[in-house]
């Protein structure tokens, strides 16, 4: 994983992904949140998840979370509000994976 050009950099601050996070609470049930991270940012927050107990707000800002599933209330929010495609939604299983994603959201900006 390369460093980012100055342009790059500017970019990926100024790029928010909205993210699906499903994991578990401390009592074993289930839970969701929508939480929007900068893409400078989405390769660390990747990378948080595979070290056990981790908190999505120290990466992002935290949009909507609740317990077992999103209710069909939160995500017409997230589809109106935010743009959130539910149908089209990319499994990011790591930091790799965030790092590609990084990458194309900056060529992409770059070329409009």
């Amino acid at each position: 994983m390369g460093k980012l050009s100055v342009s790059e950099q500017i970019i990926a601050e100024k790029t928010v992904c909205i993210l699906l996070v499903r994991g578990e609470n401390l009592e074993g049930g289930t839970i969701f949140a929508y939480v929007a991270v900068r893409a400078d940012k989405l390769e660390s927050f990747m990378a948080a998840q595979k070290t056990g107990t981790f908190y999505p707000e120290d990466f992002g800002v935290i949009i909507e979370a609740g317990e077992g599933e999103p209710s069909d209330d939160v995500r017409k929010k997230m589809e109106t509000e935010y743009g959130f495609n539910h149908n089209v939604m990319v499994d990011i299983p790591d930091a790799d994976k965030a790092h590609e994603i990084t990458t194309n959201l900056r060529k992409t900006n770059q070329d409009e």
